[in-house]
C-alpha cells in the first residue's frame, strides 16, 4: 500500500482467533498510527512514541496502543 506521493505505507492487520480482521493499523508519513476499528469504521488517529489517542472521543485499549508502539519509526 501507498499513499498519494508513492511511499510505502506499513500497514498491519490484526485478526480475531476466527480468522477475520478486527483493525487495520497504517503508519503514517508523519510517524502517527491510524487505527481503523472494521467492526464499526471508526478511525483513530495515535501517537505511538506517547501512546496519546489523538481523535477526540475514541477509546483505544492498550493492547492496540501497543501494536502502534511497535510501528513507531525509529
Amino acid at each position: 500500500m501507498s499513499n498519494d506521493y508513492g511511499i510505502p505505507l506499513v500497514t498491519e492487520d490484526l485478526i480475531d482467533c476466527f480468522g477475520q480482521p478486527t483493525h487495520r493499523l497504517v503508519l503514517e508519513i508523519d510517524g502517527t498510527v491510524t487505527i481503523t476499528f472494521h467492526g464499526s469504521g471508526v478511525k483513530a488517529r495515535v501517537d505511538p512514541s506517547t501512546r496519546g489517542v489523538l481523535t477526540p472521543g475514541v477509546h483505544v485499549p492498550p493492547t492496540l496502543l501497543d501494536h502502534a508502539a511497535s510501528m513507531r519509526l525509529a
